[in-house]
Formats: C-alpha cells, structure tokens, sequence
C-alpha cells in the first residue's frame, strides 16, 4: 500500500520469518554459529530459547537455508500434536509418507530409521526442529527422546532442536524429564536488541526492501520506536509499519518523532512485549498473530494494491481485537490478583512489625553500649585529673635560686610502645613556649634540646604553637648531648 511512496520494493516490516530480513546482530550470529556446530558435530538436543518476538523463528528458517550444512529438515511448526502425530508429521518433512497414508508407530519409526541411516551413509544429516516447543506435552517430550537413541556407536543418526518460550525450561525441569534433560548438548538464548542494534535492524531492513533514499526514521524516531518496543523485533516490526502506514495517510516521507508518538499512543493499552494474559481466547489470538505463514511476494513480484490493502485492514482489525480484549480484562480484575494483593499487604505488615523489633533489640543494645563506654570514659577521666594534680604540686616546689623546676618528671606507660618502656612527659602549663619550658627543665634553651624534643613530639608541627594541658614527650639528655 505505501511501498511505492516510500520507494520500496518489498515492504520491509512484515510480521513474517523471511529469513532474507535476518539482522545478524553479534548475539544472534553466536546463536546461529552454535546451531549450526551442534548440527554438524551431531550433538544430539539442542535447546533455544527467547521471549516471544526476539527472532528464534526467523533463526531457524536462515538456519535451514545456510550453507555448509549437508542435513535434511523437519520442521514443525504446530507442536500440539501427540507423539503418533508428531512421528507421522516428521516423516511427511521428511517426504517418507503423505498426510492420508496409516502408519502404525512401528512401521513409523522403522522407516525414519532407515532413512536416516541412509542419510549417514551418504555423509549427510537428518534435523528435526520443532518451535514452539513449550506447547508439547511432558508425555510427548519424553518419547521424542526416545528418536535421541537411533544412533550408531560413533555418531547420532538423529538431530533435534527444540526452540520456545522460556516456558519450556520450567517445562524441562520436571522430574520426568530428567533424562531428556540430560541429553541436550547446546543450550542458546536469544535476546531483545540493544539500542545500537535496533537502529542497524531498522536501516537492514529498509535496505533490503530497496529503500535508498535520506534517513527515513529521524533519531528521536528510532529512540521512542527502541524504547516502547523494549527491543523485541517482532514489537520493533509492528511499530515501524504503523508508523510508515500514518506517514503514507499524512503525505509524509519522513517518519519523526510525532508520528511515532501517535502510534504509541494508539498501542498504549495494547502490550506488544508480553501477551501473557489469562484468557485462553486472547492466547489464542495472539499466537494465531505471531505464526503468520511465510510471506512468498518477493518470489511471485509485488503485491498487488488490492491485496497489499486487504492485509493491511486485517492487521488494524487484528489490532481492534487485541485492544477491546485487553479493556475486557482490565474492567474485571481476577480473583487471583486479588489473593496475591492481599497476601502481599500481610508480607508488607508482617516485615515492618520486623523491622520495628529489630529497632527496639539495636535501642536496646546501643544503650547498654553507651553506659559501658561512659563508664570507663569516667574512670579514665579521674585517673587524668589526678596525673594532673600531682603535676600541679610538683610544679608549686621552686628552687633556691628562683627558678622553677620539676623534682622529678611525670612518668606514664605509653600503650604506643610495645617494649612497654618508660618515657618522661611534662604538661604544659598556660602562657608556656617551648623555650620555656627547655629552661625550665634543662636550664638552657639550646637549639639541639629543641630539634631533639620536636624529633621525638612529631605531633608538634609549629614550635610556636603548643597548648595548656597539652602532654610534651621530654628528651634524655643522650638524645641531645
């Protein structure tokens, strides 16, 4: 419908796997890199699993198409199926049998393994994929491992990959699957784009639609288009066609930030991430939207307008549909949502009455902490004022020629020292310098006294800055003689 005025030669976001739109971004080329090894080193499982819309369909169709694998696939794209009708529909891939023809399970599994012993014996593979795998069953899963046993004694005979939501962990983690579990030899993930490579995704896929004009998403654009879509591709697809489709209606060649925000605004109560939602007919809608068929326009020429407007109104109807489902649900709130609610007030009060218990018990502990330390503060503070008082008297003893001098000096243990040796320590009294109290004690001011009084009062940075009642470490006179 807008190819033609944009310049397109394919329209570049449709919702469908073509793999000849796969951006290999640096995760999904190891991604793609990792299936293509275990499929080539016969490693029997594989898993891939990544939210929906991350690309795992669209990986698988580039993986059944690239070269350097000599394998023949089966894919299953429809997995709720029972294990009959999986095994049948392998062999119908595999061009073993057709779709009317009965086979018992026997006759079933003698001709896959022949098939795929042949296969061996030309040097060849046989892949089975299946997507969507979370929706088989656990009874399915564990006789599809029972395939995982035609081998021979060097090599698996049989590939598979198992590709879905991250449902299908929690599915594997039944203890009936155990030993399926331990039969998958390469696990991969795929993720939602970055920032970076959202906006190369977006400029691949104008590319290979053929667009060679300016820059036609501006980069607030892109940046609201990443942001919403949170970096699905799928969402990414959706929100790129809308917004081609509104610049089409308004004359428009260049998509800006103003279209891309009336197309948010129109999804705004859709959720195009997650479509986790309790309804099954709303499940089913939406997976009925994510498995469209392989679009084939590029091998038969262009759409034609009639049918390129058709698609495009079934899309809108699609959309329509999702949004008054999802107003059905938010105007009646489950039962389940309620419980959770409530439980959750419970957790909520249950933890502060915790937290208020754990305050009162640290209240409790602080206080007995605090009357401890003030206690031995106390004592150390008598002890102090009683060193002090003895210096006082010694200080009031003055000698017969007038000048004041200490009968002997203060004498403490230092805990600083670990000889736990003796040192000679005066207080300065108020008004005092360093000269004056060298003649106090030593009767001279020598500069020697004072450079060996300072070398071991390193505390002491200005000889002309000392303080009452400050404590001064005294020198032997072998320090300075």
């Amino acid at each position: 419908m807008y190819s033609d005025f944009f310049g397109f030669r394919i329209k570049p976001f449709d919702l469908t796997p073509d793999p000849g739109f796969l951006y290999l971004s640096h995760e999904l080329r190891e991604v793609l890199s990792t299936l293509k090894y275990g499929i080539i080193q016969r490693r029997g499982f594989m898993l891939l699993v990544g939210e929906p819309g991350t690309g795992k369909t669209t990986l698988i169709n580039a993986l059944i198409d690239l070269p350097g694998i000599d394998a023949k696939f089966a894919y299953i794209f429809n997995p709720d199926l029972n294990f009959n009708e999986l095994l049948h529909t392998i062999l119908i891939e595999f061009d073993l049998a057709s779709a009317n023809e009965d086979l018992s399970k026997i006759k079933a599994m003698h001709r896959l393994k022949t098939f795929v012993s042949e296969q061996s014996e030309k040097e060849s593979n046989a892949v089975i994929v299946v997507d969507e795998a979370q929706g088989l069953d656990i009874r399915t899963l564990e006789k599809l491992r029972l395939l995982s046993n035609v081998e021979t004694r060097k090599r698996k005979l049989i590939q598979i990959v198992l590709s879905g939501q991250p449902e299908l962990e929690k599915i594997l983690s039944h203890r009936k699957l155990t030993q399926l579990v331990q039969r998958i030899g390469l696990r991969c993930r795929t993720q939602p784009l970055n920032e970076k490579d959202a906006y190369e995704y977006i400029d691949h896929r104008l590319k290979v639609a053929g667009y060679h004009g300016p820059q036609l998403f501006a980069n607030k654009a892109r940046y609201l288009i990443w942001t919403y879509s949170k970096g699905i591709p799928r969402t990414i697809n959706m929100m790129c066609d809308y917004s081609l489709l509104t610049g089409y209606g308004r004359n428009r060649k260049r998509i800006d930030a103003s279209i891309v925000k009336e197309v948010v605004d129109e999804l705004n109560n859709v959720p195009l991430v997650t479509f986790d939602y309790p309804q099954d007919k709303f499940k089913d809608t939406i997976r009925e939207a994510s498995q469209t068929p392989l679009d084939r326009s590029d091998e038969i020429g262009e759409v034609s307008p009639e049918l390129s407007e058709k698609i495009d109104e079934e899309r809108f109807d699609m959309i329509d549909k999702l949004r008054m489902n999802l107003s059905h649900i938010e105007a009646s709130e489950p039962v389940g949502e309620k419980k959770r609610r409530f439980s959750a007030t419970w957790i909520a009060v249950i933890a502060g009455i915790a937290i208020l218990v754990n305050i009162f018990i640290l209240f409790l502990f602080v206080g007995s902490f605090k009357n401890e330390f003030s206690s031995k503060l106390e004592a150390m503070k008598s002890s102090f004022q009683s060193q002090l008082s003895n210096v006082e008297n010694s200080m009031n003893k003055a000698p017969s020629d007038g000048k004041p001098t200490l009968d002997k000096p203060l004498t403490v243990n230092s805990p600083a020292v670990e000889d736990d040796r003796e040192e000679n320590i005066i207080v300065v009294n108020k008004g005092e310098t360093l000269n004056g109290i060298l003649l106090r004690v030593y009767g001279k001011a020598d500069p020697k006294v004072l450079d060996a009084l300072l070398e071991i009062n390193p505390e002491i940075k200005n000889p002309d800055f000392i303080y009452e009642n400050q404590a001064i470490k005294l020198p032997d006179k072998a320090d300075f003689d």
